[in-house]
This record gives C-alpha cells, sequence and structure tokens, in this order.
C-alpha cells in the first residue's frame, strides 16, 4: 500500500518508512526544517518527500492508504488536520512498528539509560545465533547496520519513554506489549512531560504490571527504583546487577588489554565470563541484560556471551573513532548528567593514567533547569571539561531559563572548566590543548556539530603541540 511518513526525517520515522519499503509498500513523506544527516538520509534512500508540510503533500503522490505520523509533529499541523478532515487512516509511529512486529516474540529494552547499547547488543546476539531479528533502536547499529529492521524473528524495541504521538501521550513502550523487557536504570528525565519522579514512573510500573504470566522481566538490582518495580510484576522477574542477592550477580568487572572483563555468576546456573568490548559498570549491566534476554529468546549461553567480545555497538556510543598522533578521540551520546558521569567513568575505567578531556553540549532547556544541581558530580573523573552550547532541539524559540555558565559553574575547578559558544571555537580550544596521550571525549546528543570526527580530522592535519 501507499504509507505516507508525517516527519519523515526523525530516525524512528525514517526507521519505520524503511520498514514498509522492506514489507513492498510504497512510501513518502513530508518534514519541516529538516537537516542533514537525516535529510540526506530519506533523500539517498529513494524517497519522494517534501520538506514542509502542506495538506497538498496527501494528493503530491496520490492519497495515501495510511498515514504514519512521528511524535514530533505538532497537534497543529496543517497537513495533520487534513488528514483527520479526509478521514484518512493514520498510526503512530510506534503502533505501526508493533503492526509490523505482528505476533512474533516482542523483547523491549525500557528504562532512562542504556536503551540504545542494550538494544543493539540484543540484536547482535540474536542475528549471531540466526533469529534474523526485526528491531527498532535509536542510533545505527554497526553490527548489522541501520536503525530498524523487519526481519522475520524475534522482534526487539528500543522502548523510548517520549510520548506516543501529538494525540497520545503514552510513552512508546507500553504500546510494543512485549513478553519480555527489561528497565536498565530509572531515574527522572524528560521534565517537560513529566512533572516529576512519580509521573516518570507510573508508566514503567503500568509496563511491569500488564506483562504476560509467562513472560520475563529483567531489572537493575543496582538501582533502587528499578528494583522496586518487581512488586508490581505479573510476570517472572530476573534482577542482575553488583547487588548481593541478584540472580544474576556481575562480579568483578576490570579492563584488560582494551576490553571490560567480568563473570556473572548466576542462581541455580552456571556462571558466564563475559569479554565485553565497551567499558564501564554501566555497560556491564546493560550487557547483563541483554544476555538474560537472550536467554529469554532461546538463545544458548555461551552462543550469547561469545557475541559480546566483538560487539561493535551502535553508533556514537562510546564509539572510538581512532587515535591520532597520540590522542584519542571518543564519540559518546551522554546528554543527562547521569549519562555524562558514567561515559566518563568508562573512559577512565579504559584509558586510567591518561588526561581526559570532557566536551560537553547540555540538551534542552527543561532537562537542564531541573537537573543542574546533578551537574556538580558528573565530571569528577575528567581533567578538563569544555562546555558548549545548549541543544535547543524541540525547545527552539522557547524562554532560556537556564544557561551553559550555569552548567560550567557546577562542572569543577574552575581552571579546569572551559566555556565555548561554537563548535568552531571548541574545535580551536581543544586542538591548543591537547597533547600526546590525552583522551577527547566528546558527550553530546546533537554531536555538537560533528565536533568528534571533526576533531579527529584536524588532529590528523595538524597533529598536536605537546
Amino acid at each position: 500500500m501507499h504509507v505516507h511518513v508525517l516527519g519523515i526525517c526523525g530516525y524512528a520515522t525514517f526507521g519505520a518508512a524503511n520498514l514498509a519499503r522492506q514489507r513492498g509498500d510504497r512510501v513518502t513523506g513530508s518534514d519541516d526544517h529538516a537537516y542533514p544527516p537525516m535529510s540526506d538520509a530519506v533523500t539517498a534512500a529513494g524517497i519522494e518527500w517534501e520538506n514542509r508540510s502542506d495538506p497538498a503533500n496527501l494528493d503530491r503522490w496520490g492519497i495515501p492508504d495510511l498515514v504514519v505520523v512521528g511524535n514530533q509533529t505538532r497537534p497543529a499541523n496543517l497537513e495533520l488536520e487534513a488528514v483527520r478532515q479526509r478521514g484518512i487512516r493514520c498510526v503512530s509511529e510506534i503502533e505501526f512498528y508493533v503492526s509490523l512486529a505482528g505476533d512474533r516474540l516482542r523483547l523491549s529494552i525500557c528504562g532512562t539509560h542504556g536503551k540504545t547499547t542494550t538494544s543493539a547488543l540484543l540484536v547482535h546476539i540474536l542475528e549471531r545465533a540466526g533469529m534474523d531479528p526485526g528491531f527498532r533502536l535509536g542510533s545505527t547499529s554497526l553490527d548489522v547496520g541501520g536503525t530498524s529492521r523487519l526481519g522475520t524473528g524475534p522482534f526487539v524495541f528500543e522502548g523510548d519513554e517520549y510520548t506516543s504521538a501529538p494525540w497520545d501521550p503514552r510513552p512508546k513502550f507500553l504500546h510494543t506489549m512485549p513478553q519480555g523487557a527489561c528497565v536498565t536504570r530509572l531515574e527522572l528525565d524528560h521534565p517537560d512531560i513529566y512533572a516529576n519522579l512519580d509521573a516518570y514512573r507510573e508508566p514503567f510500573v503500568e509496563l511491569a504490571s500488564t506483562m504476560p504470566a509467562d513472560g520475563l522481566l529483567a531489572l537493575c538490582a543496582d538501582d533502587p527504583e528499578c528494583l522496586a518495580l518487581r512488586e508490581s510484576a505479573a510476570s517472572v522477574v530476573v534482577t542482575y546487577g553488583t547487588k548481593a542477592g541478584s540472580d544474576w550477580l556481575i562480579v568483578g568487572p576490570r579492563e584488560q588489554d582494551g576490553m571490560q572483563r567480568f563473570r556473572v555468576e548466576r542462581r541455580g546456573e552456571p556462571p558466564l565470563d563475559v569479554l565485553l568490548t565497551f567499558p564501564g559498570l554501566h555497560n556491564a549491566q546493560n550487557a547483563c541484560a541483554a544476555l538474560i534476554l537472550a536467554e529469554f529468546a532461546g538463545v544458548a549461553p555461551a552462543q550469547a556471551v561469545a557475541a559480546c567480545a566483538d560487539f561493535l555497538g551502535p553508533a556514537r556510543r562510546f564509539q572510538v573513532l581512532g587515535e591520532v598522533a597520540g590522542v584519542a578521540v571518543v564519540d559518546d551520546y551522554a546528554h543527562h548528567p547521569t549519562e555524562v558521569a558514567a561515559a566518563i567513568a568508562g573512559a577512565r575505567q579504559r584509558y586510567p593514567r591518561r588526561r581526559l578531556i570532557a566536551v560537553h553540549t547540555p540538551h534542552t532547556y527543561s532537562r537542564v533547569s531541573r537537573l543542574l544541581e546533578d551537574y556538580r558530580t558528573s565530571f569528577a573523573g575528567a581533567d578538563v571539561v569544555v562546555i558548549g552550547p545548549i541543544e535547543e532541539a524541540r525547545e527552539r524559540g522557547m524562554p532560556k531559563t537556564v544557561s551553559s555558565r550555569d552548567v560550567a559553574d557546577r562542572a569543577g575547578p574552575a581552571q579546569a572548566v572551559h566555556l565555548v559558544e561554537s563548535s568552531d571555537a571548541a574545535v580551536d580550544l581543544v586542538m591548543r590543548m591537547a597533547r600526546p596521550g590525552d583522551v577527547i571525549l566528546v558527550l553530546s546528543l546533537g554531536g555538537f556539530d560533528r565536533l568528534a570526527p571533526r576533531l579527529r580530522d584536524a588532529l590528523e592535519v595538524q597533529g598536536v603541540r605537546g
């Protein structure tokens, strides 16, 4: 059929468009003020689309049979209003994914942090096991390629807790109705839609209480809020983490020869010795969640563990872009204060004796304002901190209730914290201070104008002074 996608240049909506094409549908779309790389990706895929919402788009390529709507589409969008007035069938992006998954085994990775890495690892494991998984990820998998795939086997959802559509404030993960799920962490995020932790917690409680009795819910025991969901669970619960009494107990995580090693002692089962490509305790926890769900899906534990040792991961999740002129450049998606701290801790584990330069752009005024004081501990493991401008994203044009200076004031000793107004200024500053042996860790949801690859390229051309 003819599927038309509103907001087609989003990661999730473009993924939905690709799945529709894999199914054999004809796909068109529209967006507003879209920009590279996603606008280029849509064009390169051969999809006909317009970079302007307009009711005329509904006739431009013929009247669509179905309209798929991304949650970034505004309620007052005139093209969406025309869809309603003309009675054209429409669904949210996540509802479309769920319809494509059909009656296959559905596995949802939920939680405040670690969803993309955990989802990508689970997909990698299932692929290695020959299960041909379908998936919906928040970033490109460097192992199997793309952000989505239709597949024929279990379907893996990155369980986004953001709203589903302009008309549907429910979080996307509740639509997935999984047989197997995990919750990686649970702390307040998205304060633009969740007034407090109680409101944020509520849909996770609903998830736990509505899963099938023969399903499985994996919970991180190291997070009390996460572990508390056990009291609401209707399914089997498996706990994991470093806390004594965990069903899957993580023991002795350590860095060795550029890999993370740890043992998982399982209640009533042989232990697993895991070799993981990603550093940091948070990634050992993420891997444990993926291993639990892989076993639930029918993968032999030894086969799942083997896949951890060559996992490339999703793009921009502790992605090492290279070591140039003696300087390691790492690109990471961290944008929440807790994620910043975890990424820095991971870098410190991998590079224990090297100077660490952390470059961070905070994300959205609402998040930064609400979580501002958390930044006091976020950069503790970094030697030098560079703070860039707040990424406005969906809050572009809204009142500036907080500034990057506010973050910098809380980031550490003043002599070690630098404030820059642009990515160009960041490149200039970091290149002037870099010396052999440094690690540059870029922490930004939006990538800060491709800062990490630009720094890598500058190092290749200019080298370092020190």
